[in-house]
């Protein structure tokens, strides 16, 4: 196959190529007019060919206590290749007692056969007994060489200090990285203690229970036992300017060689706190912790994101129908279930809040969606790249088209954040190694489905 008179958008800048695929590999990037070879020729006059995105933060299928779960891994999965993602990292999150390797099994388990995009796992750790970090190690070694603890979630998830330090330790000492959600728990337990006993139960007091002061004081610490410890740490979906001037100064004091990571979410970038008072189905959408927060911290972190100063531009895929949300707010909103929407939505949003408007250039918008999530998180030989030995994975983006919002073509989707913003982008037709997965925008008949990617750091 040959993609011939398009534009390339690598992590270099754009320019005119013409790609040429042999069976499920990038094979060469041409001077355009110079590409030969057999096989079909793709026309992409006009149109921006970039390497299938990466989205190294998703939860497809999430089961939760309560018996409900996010969109399953087929559906979510479909939603990513219609936005021009080609490969996602999700997390393995054992039960109460349950090793490592038995929770890894059964979330494969889950996926393979059903999954349309290539993925890999993240491994939660809430259990920090000798047990339990001894399996460290193995996992790293079979290509699971990223974990993740929480600071949040009082009496469900969350590790205190002390243990959170253990884990950093044993996550080093494995060569792995650890992802951490970085909010106070004990703060926000007893900010919504405070919201329930006064009866302010509606979702738009969400974000109440998660004050900024949480996430400040937990980043600090993480940051702290970072420095201490020697781990390689990212800070997943930060939420908040003063969050990101904290990680700045971190990684100024540590210099270049600092393994210190940032990420950043679409819907932290691109919505704010506004919404919890725009009614109803509104706050519903919107409930995700951390929250949204107010207008000003998304032009901060956005900047930080456009300066290198933040990694990754993830979503934190964590999709609910909106019926689902809905029926649960009766008990308050502390039931309803967290999580936005966002991967079928991340590549063209970001392209016509941050590109299009000259925010951030084509090439920087790559790096943060394509090639630095495929490097920081162990893919860094197969995705993320438009270069010669990279798996074919490539997307046909035309930067003019009307966006046609919700692809899925279900009513029901809470994810959407952004549907009415006068956004403009299209993703045309998708590649996943070498097969065409998309075409015109509609999923084509023909799926190879998703593999499990082994990961070395």
């Amino acid at each position: 196959m040959i993609i011939k008179g398009g534009t390339t958008i690598t992590a270099d800048g754009p320019r005119p190529a013409d790609v040429i695929v042999e069976e499920s590999t990038i094979t060469a990037v041409t001077e355009p007019g110079q590409a030969t070879g057999a096989g079909p020729i793709i026309d992409a006059t006009g149109l921006w060919v970039l390497p299938g995105a990466v989205d190294a933060h998703t939860h497809f299928g999430m089961p939760l206590g309560s018996g409900v779960s996010s969109l399953g891994w087929q559906e979510s999965s479909a939603a990513a290749l219609l936005g021009g993602t080609t490969t996602i990292i999700d997390f393995a999150n054992p039960t109460v007692g349950e090793p490592l390797p038995e929770a890894v099994s059964k979330w494969r388990g889950m996926a393979d056969g059903v999954i349309l995009c290539d993925y890999g796992l993240h491994v939660t750790v809430t259990d920090v007994s000798g047990d339990r970090l001894a399996e460290i190690p193995a996992l790293v070694e079979q290509g699971l060489p990223t974990f993740k603890g929480f600071l949040a979630y009082k009496g469900r998830l969350m590790l205190s200090l002390v243990e959170m330090k253990r884990l950093m330790e044993a996550v080093h000492q494995a060569g792995a990285m650890l992802l951490v959600h970085a909010e106070d728990g004990e703060m926000n337990a007893a900010a919504e203690r405070v919201l329930l006993d006064t009866g302010r139960t509606a979702p738009c007091w969400h974000p109440l229970a998660h004050p900024d002061e949480s996430e400040v004081k937990a980043v600090a610490e993480i940051l702290d036992l970072a420095t201490v410890t020697g781990c390689p740490l990212t800070i997943v979906h930060m939420s908040l300017g003063q969050s990101l001037e904290l990680l700045k100064k971190t990684r100024n004091t540590q210099g270049r060689d600092g393994k210190l990571f940032g990420e950043v979410c679409l819907h932290h970038l691109f919505a704010d706190a506004g919404l919890y008072e725009s009614g109803h189905e509104a706050a519903l959408a919107a409930i995700c912790s951390p929250p949204l927060r107010t207008e000003g911290n998304g032009d901060e972190l956005l900047s930080g994101l456009v300066a290198g100063h933040l990694d990754l531009l993830s979503t934190d895929h964590c999709e609910f129908p909106l019926t689902v949300k809905s029926a649960a707010a009766g008990g308050g909103f502390p039931r309803v279930p967290n999580g936005c929407g966002g991967v079928a939505e991340r590549m063209v949003v970001s392209h016509s809040l941050a590109v299009v408007t000259g925010k951030m250039d084509p090439a920087r918008w790559i790096e943060t969606c394509c090639h630095r999530p495929a490097e920081l998180m162990g893919l860094a030989s197969r995705k993320g790249q438009m270069a010669p030995g990279f798996d074919a994975d490539i997307v046909l983006f035309d930067p003019l088209a009307e966006y046609r919002w919700d692809p899925l073509g279900s009513s029901d989707r809470a994810g959407s954040l952004w549907a009415g913003l006068p956004v403009t982008g299209r993703v045309r037709d998708v590649w996943l190694r070498g097969r065409q997965v998309v075409a015109g925008g509609k999923l084509t008949g023909d799926q190879p489905g998703g593999e499990f990617l082994p990961r070395h750091l």
